[in-house]
């Protein structure tokens, strides 16, 4: 039996990439309303995306503490935004000495040592996708449940960290994560070429190994796909909330060329072919299908492509 529940805030950090400057492009990060979609609903959830406050991160911070009273504060992190966070959680500390810190993402779940220093204040670590190891934490630390029992999970045992299991990465077509929660964000200005803006992901994984990327290193080679149906369920919810241009995050959404199509056509069918859509994906399938892939992207919504392109020198691709 569940109590009132805990009050909860989840954070992205302010810094954008180079090529994304925030003038331009405000994403959200999705991760964090997966996160808050896949809690139990009993709980308190707030969202701040800080690349909404670039100019008064402190601020913004100080007021999302005192507003929200949080009793756990999750962070998500990447590589580039590691001394960010590390400041983030020092302010949060001053502000509250005693509310539990967790964070996750790419930075400290592929060096998760750069997070175990006592001085760094965090109690927690979710390693890898964390839809349903946060979910299980948040139980755990409501009903004050050992951890040691919970998969893919550094937490604080005394001076020391200890890590729990391995976690497999979901299968995203037996309906065990939850759509996102979008109500739980607490600022607003999302935007993309003056576009109001939102992110949807339609599957999870690349069975390839490009060098230029981790997402093996994060989750392994495999490919997993949410239902269609599910898709445009929350592009829809997207599309209600404001957005008019949305970038769908997968991984690799061209490795199953095929299904892109019929995701294609699906949000023809739907409706939502008047969104403008981001979409990152491999060069191969989408040149060897162009005369009939390219009409369709287009006639779907498709503005904006990213391709990764590892090398245009013959010789270096056939390098073992």
């Amino acid at each position: 039996m569940f109590g009132c529940g805990m009050r909860i805030l989840l954070l992205s950090m302010p810094d954008s990439f180079e090529h994304t400057p925030a003038i331009a492009v405000r994403m959200p990060n999705g991760a964090l309303a997966s996160l808050a979609g896949n809690l139990d609903p009993h709980h308190q959830v707030a969202i701040a995306d800080l690349v909404l406050v670039q100019s008064s991160v402190r601020r913004a911070v100080e007021r999302l503490i005192e507003q929200h009273n949080p009793d756990l504060v999750g962070l998500s992190v990447m590589t580039f935004q590691r001394a960010t966070a590390r400041r983030v959680i020092a302010l949060i500390r001053s502000l509250k000495p005693d509310v539990r810190v967790v964070v996750g993402g790419y930075d400290p779940s592929l060096a998760p040592d750069a997070w175990t220093h006592p001085d760094l204040g965090v109690d927690a670590i979710v390693r890898g996708e964390g839809d349903v190891t946060f979910r299980e934490l948040v139980r755990a630390l409501e009903q004050q449940q050992p951890l040691a029992a919970i998969a893919g999970l550094w937490y604080r045992d005394g001076d020391r960290f200890s890590k729990t299991a391995h976690r497999e990465v979901a299968r995203l077509d037996r309906g065990d994560i939850r759509p996102p929660n979008r109500a739980a964000r607490v600022l607003s200005g999302y935007t993309m070429m003056g576009r109001r803006a939102d992110v949807v992901e339609t599957s999870r994984g690349c069975t390839f190994d490009c060098s230029f990327c981790s997402i093996i290193e994060m989750r392994g080679r495999n490919f997993h796909r949410f239902p269609i149906a599910r898709v445009i369920d929350d592009i829809a919810d997207a599309y209600a909330r404001g957005a008019r241009s949305i970038f769908l995050v997968d991984d690799n959404i061209t490795l199953d060329v095929e299904r892109f199509e019929a995701l294609c056509h699906a949000i023809i069918q739907a409706g939502l072919h008047r969104i403008d859509y981001l979409v990152q994906g491999m060069t191969a399938p989408i040149a060897a299908r162009g005369e009939t892939l390219a009409p369709l992207m287009r006639r779907a919504g498709f503005r904006y492509v990213f391709l990764g392109i590892e090398n245009v020198l013959e010789d270096d691709l056939v390098f073992p």
